[in-house]
């Protein structure tokens, strides 16, 4: 599975959202963070709203279908 730079920076966008900054901060560094933000802003200001409201649900469907693809072949062979 191969994201986009967009949709790399939206998923972490999203679990930012559910961890929260500062749990990001502590991951990553102040400057990493603040790195991120910037490209984040970049992006925002040159993704259309529609673009961007279809990067979070492509992203999401891409992590599913790789999870599922990385089970069947271990489902096929009998494994767990």
């Amino acid at each position: 599975m191969e994201l986009t730079k967009a949709e790399k920076i939206v998923l972490v966008s999203m679990v930012t959202d559910c961890i929260g900054v500062e749990a990001l901060i502590e991951l990553c560094g102040k400057e990493t963070v603040s790195k991120l933000d910037t490209l984040a802003i970049d992006l925002a200001g040159n993704t259309t709203p529609n673009e961007m409201n279809e990067i979070g649900p492509s992203v999401v469907k891409k992590l599913v279908d790789s999870i599922l693809e990385d089970e069947l072949p271990t489902r096929l062979e009998g494994g767990e």
